[in-house]
């Protein structure tokens, strides 16, 4: 895919996305945008913590993970807290 391409595609998903929809992805882009960390920071990472990111990410993409809000959600009821 070509980069006007690409544009396009996103566009057209974010006019028909709904909020709840926009909400994460929103989250994601604008973290990536404002990181002051590259792809080459990858390359001073140790072995052991390449080996647990990739573990991570590999169990995520199985479904193994628990939604960030289902752990915060969680946590706010196991110890009492509001938000």
């Amino acid at each position: 895919m070509k980069t006007a391409e690409i544009k396009l595609d996103l566009h057209n998903k974010i006019e028909h996305a709904n909020f709840q929809q926009l909400k994460e992805p929103y989250g994601l882009i604008t973290n990536y945008f404002n990181s002051n960390q590259s792809v080459e920071d990858w390359e001073f990472l140790s072995e052991a913590q390449k080996g647990k990111i990739m573990q991570g990410l590999e169990q995520a993409e199985a479904g193994l993970g628990t939604r960030a809000k289902d752990v915060i959600k969680s946590a706010r009821e196991k110890y009492g807290l509001n938000g």
